[in-house]
């Protein structure tokens, strides 16, 4: 199974780690899991943030 560290991620979606935070905040980070000392993100949650994201981009915004 490959994993990323939050860096790893941030880097592969060429965002800052402030950011991966706020969304970690609000919801809408990837599931993360603990490795010893370190937060790993799985392919399979990357896959299904990925995936979250497209989805919620295609409802329709409130007025």
């Amino acid at each position: 199974m490959i994993s990323y560290t939050i860096d790893e991620f941030c880097n592969r979606h060429k965002f800052s780690r402030s950011t991966y935070y706020k969304l970690q905040r609000v919801g809408k980070g990837p599931r993360t899991m603990p490795v010893l000392d370190c937060v790993r993100i799985s392919e399979e949650a990357e896959r299904e943030w990925i995936a979250a994201r497209e989805a919620e981009s295609r409802q329709p915004v409130a007025a």
